[in-house]
């Protein structure tokens, strides 16, 4: 015996509780109660939303090459530090870099710290796969039963990553929109699916709104307390919000702030609550740009407004401390606005201006496992081996397309 007496367990917990996540995932090693300690779902929360763990920038910078017989892509996911200096380029770490594939198409979120990423195989199926970031865990998700009829063309489609609050069931729902390629559009039909990370597996889902509706997508993962929102806008120009149940996995529909018929809005997260970014862009130098908060009660109440004088752009997404992110036409930057100093700063990002493909998130780390059905252990999935893969089911399907096609 040496005399020294242990430290109390709160204490332990106290302190591991403000350590970042790639120290906790070492230190599971340390002894059995460390172990079980950092993997129960009570301390995973806590670590979540301790105020240690603060939210920082994360960017995912999509960029495209033309190569003699195929389109390159490139992704780089950077982490900006919590403390960014106005005037000063911010240090970026790479926490992920997947050079020259062919088929990565987005990536949406967070939900827990968690990410939904998409790819395409020759423009012909969609694979998921869900990843944590922090933990560096991915799965990759079955492929979801859409049985489409003759006739029939994949018009479009929105994802929506949510957390079942009762059953701490993570869930995607997949929509997807297909037109009548012979009909004139009343016979264009809206399908849906649902699946669940506990079970590893999709079901079907009645959605009940016009095929005509045209669903966006948000800037950041708008799901809170279980539901989860999209923007709805109809032939009419008319917007409306569009909801789902994590729980229940009953579709909903909700108004809108009393905005201008002529402007553009976007859904986003703002303070812990579901915001509104409208605003008509007009000319660079007179952009107004008004963000609506949704209050308890359900009615709208404008909390912020924002004209940046900056060169033609666009905004990328709000920071809870009221700056906001914008994409500059122009010179290709990514750069942060502040609206009270309305100081500029160059957040280092070289954007590729031909596609849609820069992705900015308010993220914040966590520990949340990604459960498949009810393993505990077992091969561990990496996401480069899932983009750097081709499923032979699918290689099977387009070849026969393409062979069919050709001949």
């Amino acid at each position: 015996m040496d005399g020294r007496r242990p430290l109390p367990k709160d204490l332990v917990v106290d302190i591991l509780l403000r350590l970042p996540v790639e120290s906790l995932l070492r230190f599971k090693c340390v002894c059995k109660h460390w172990y079980a300690l950092i993997k129960s779902p009570s301390f995973i929360e806590k670590h979540f939303h301790h105020k240690n763990n603060c939210a920082r920038l994360l960017v995912c910078n999509l960029k495209v090459a033309r190569e003699v017989h195929s389109i390159v892509r490139s992704v780089v996911f950077s982490l900006l530090p919590e403390e960014i200096v106005p005037g000063v380029t911010p240090e970026q770490k790479t926490l992920l870099q997947l050079p020259r594939i062919t088929d990565f198409t987005c990536v949406a979120g967070p939900v827990n710290g968690l990410f939904l990423v998409q790819k395409k195989f020759y423009g012909y199926n969609v694979c998921l796969g869900l990843w944590n970031p922090a933990t560096r865990e991915f799965r990759s998700l079955p492929p979801a039963p859409f049985v489409i009829e003759a006739f029939f063309s994949d018009h479009d489609h929105q994802f929506g990553l949510g957390f079942d609050l009762l059953t701490l069931d993570y869930k995607v729902v997949w929509i997807r929109v297909f037109w009548d390629e012979q009909g004139e559009g009343a016979n264009n039909r809206v399908y849906a699916c649902v699946y669940s990370s506990c079970n590893n597996s999709w079901k079907h889902l009645t959605p009940e709104f016009p095929p005509s509706s045209t669903l966006s997508a948000p800037l950041d993962a708008t799901c809170l307390n279980g539901v989860y929102y999209w923007l709805c806008r109809g032939l009419d120009d008319i917007y409306t919000i569009r909801s789902f149940d994590m729980g229940s996995e009953q579709f909903g529909e909700m108004q809108v702030p009393d905005i201008p018929s002529e402007h553009w809005g976007t859904l986003t997260l703002h303070g812990g609550s579901l915001a509104m970014l409208t605003g008509d862009p007009g000319k660079p130098m007179t952009s107004i740009y008004d963000v609506w908060v949704m209050k308890q009660d359900g009615n709208w109440s404008k909390v912020l407004t924002v004209q940046p004088h900056i060169d033609a752009h666009w905004p990328r997404n709000i920071l809870d401390n009221d700056k906001m992110v914008f994409e500059i036409t122009e010179t290709s930057q990514l750069v942060r606005y502040d609206p009270k100093t309305r100081q500029v700063t160059d957040l280092g990002f070289h954007l590729d201006l031909n596609i849609a493909g820069c992705w900015v998130f308010n993220y914040k780390e966590s520990l949340a496992p990604i459960k498949r059905g009810n393993e505990t252990q077992g091969e561990v999935e990496q996401i480069e081996h899932f983009f750097y893969t081709i499923p032979m089911d699918e290689y099977m399907i387009w070849n026969t397309k393409y062979f069919n096609d050709n001949n």
